[in-house]
């Protein structure tokens, strides 16, 4: 399995931000002082690997039952050539004895379009980690690797619902809205190189 951990430009403010979200977490679910929630990392995985069929059954979940569709009836075959990213999360005991589990976090798809053009599609957020800013952190790092890779433009399909999310990361409405999966989308853009610097 391709396993990467990666930091994202300024990880610090990053990272910083996100241990203050998982100790507010932490504090909300009543998880024991020696249950320590590790940051989530990002993680690139194999199409087929365990870790891949774990993205389906989220993104299954949170994507398409809610629409009453089933992601297996889609062409997950075409997937083989495209890029998986994760964030995961481990619960680690101080224990020595202690076992540590870890669970999936987020989740996105990165598919080459052309030279210096992705688009990014499939993104999901596990429901108990959502309104955190994980996803807001997925979406960093990953751009982090592709700005590192000189990919010039990333483009997706936004939810109407989720236009306002994308809007905060820099992306930009093109277009007029249209529908897919039965609800409204809106083609956005963001233009990488112009972050760097």
């Amino acid at each position: 399995m391709k396993d990467t951990t990666v930091k994202a430009p300024m990880a610090s403010a990053v990272d910083d931000c996100a241990q203050a979200i998982h100790e507010s977490w932490q504090q909300r679910a009543g998880l024991k002082d020696d249950m320590p929630v590790t940051t989530p990392n990002l993680r690139e995985i194999t199409y087929g690997s365990d870790a891949y069929k774990a993205t389906l059954a989220l993104r299954h979940r949170i994507l398409r039952e809610p629409l009453g569709l089933n992601l297996w009836h889609e062409n997950l075959s075409v997937e083989k050539d495209q890029r998986h990213f994760t964030l995961w999360q481990q619960t680690a005991s101080l224990s020595a004895s202690a076992q540590h589990t870890t669970e999936l976090v987020a989740c996105l798809v990165i598919v080459p379009k052309s030279p210096g053009c992705v688009k990014l599609r499939q993104m999901a957020v596990n429901d108990r980690y959502q309104r955190q800013g994980l996803g807001q952190r997925l979406i960093a790092l990953v751009e982090a690797v592709l700005i590192g890779e000189g990919i010039e433009l990333i483009e997706l399909h936004a939810r109407e619902s989720a236009v306002g999310f994308y809007q905060t990361r820099g992306y930009q409405r093109v277009g007029p809205a249209f529908t897919e999966v039965g609800l409204p989308h809106q083609r956005m853009t963001k233009n990488l190189q112009s972050t760097v610097g």
